[in-house]
């Protein structure tokens, strides 16, 4: 995972001694908050980012007027820029500079606005910043709320990039990294620790207990393809290609008998050939997880069972109610 430090995250306007701690930590991708009480003291720091060469610098502009950012860039080199899309009335980046063209674009909107939203209305972004917190403002607690509307937009942008900010801590972002979320913004845990070593050693590899419940990050079990127990192999075939996860679950009338993978069909089908139709063609009884089971205890459950898994269904009192998809960690550790 990698980490954006909000430089003004500090409780003071010392920027520079904020810059000198992430040099001893070796951080050096910088996310800069610009509203319109700051908009001065950000142009001072990109001058002294532009002198100092050395820093990866990205820009979450949350300005009245969109067109006073481009005067104090001064031609320091941005690596991206996100504006903040609610009030906006038309296209923020429709006078960038010439010497800006080439920066990745990208809008910035609060989880909560997301949730109303249909992603393929996105696909022309370069990246997308979700805040989880008050955007331009530094601390607050992160919903455990969001992680469902984050999950959506990661599976539904696959090839957009994502950047999250407000409120990441260590148990945080390790459940965004299940979500397949791999860059975030972290200011007040970062900036205002008394020790910031341990600070973001925690967030590249925590050892905490994560007490987040599965309800908040799992797939909804609506958005999952699910088939009757009296339909042949070829129809849950059909259904598991159209449903795009490599997987369905077998419910009759609410209530869950289990999940069938692309190897369980195969197998299945190779057995049909065979003449042996006398088991089910699906997994009568896949490791599974409760609504409630946290993400410590989820952890513990896959660390006990030796044999490799990407997903992991959620059942309660046989009801299928939604799944753990681990696709992405890989990519986000």
């Amino acid at each position: 995972m990698r980490v954006h430090a909000s430089v003004f995250a500090q409780e003071s306007q010392d920027w520079k001694s904020g810059l000198s701690k992430l040099e001893l930590l070796n951080v050096f991708y910088i996310h800069l908050d610009i509203t319109d009480a700051n908009l001065m003291m950000a142009k001072d720091v990109l001058a002294h980012l532009k002198e100092d060469g050395r820093f990866i610098v990205e820009i979450h502009a949350v300005l009245t007027k969109s067109d006073d950012l481009w005067p104090i860039l001064g031609d320091c080199p941005i690596s991206c820029v996100y504006f903040q899309a609610e009030d906006l009335s038309s296209d923020p980046f429709e006078n960038i500079p010439s010497s800006y063209q080439g920066v990745k674009k990208g809008l910035a909107f609060r989880w909560t606005s997301l949730a109303d939203l249909q992603p393929q209305k996105m696909e022309s972004l370069d990246a997308l910043l979700i805040m989880t917190t008050i955007p331009g403002k530094s601390g607050g607690a992160f919903p455990n709320e969001a992680f469902q509307v984050i999950g959506r937009w990661r599976r539904a942008l696959a090839g957009t990039s994502f950047l999250i900010d407000g409120g990441i801590r260590p148990e945080v972002a390790s459940v965004l990294k299940i979500l397949g979320i791999s860059n975030v913004v972290v200011g007040a845990h970062l900036m205002r620790s008394d020790n910031p070593y341990q600070a973001y050693l925690d967030l590249l590899h925590p050892d905490i207990q994560v007490d987040v419940q599965a309800k908040h990050f799992m797939i909804d079990a609506k958005n999952i393809a699910q088939i009757p127990s009296n339909c042949s192999v070829w129809d849950a075939l059909e259904v598991l290609d159209r449903g795009g996860l490599g997987m369905l679950m077998v419910v009759d009338q609410g209530k869950c008998l289990g999940m069938a993978t692309n190897a369980d069909l195969r197998r299945a089908m190779l057995q049909e050939k065979a003449g042996n139709t006398n088991r089910p063609w699906w997994n009568d009884n896949p490791l599974s997880i409760q609504s409630e089971t946290t993400f410590s205890q989820m952890i513990d459950l896959l660390n006990r069972h030796a044999m490799p898994l990407n997903l992991l269904p959620v059942i309660d009192d046989e009801e299928f109610t939604g799944l753990i998809h681990f696709n992405y960690l890989a990519h986000s550790l």
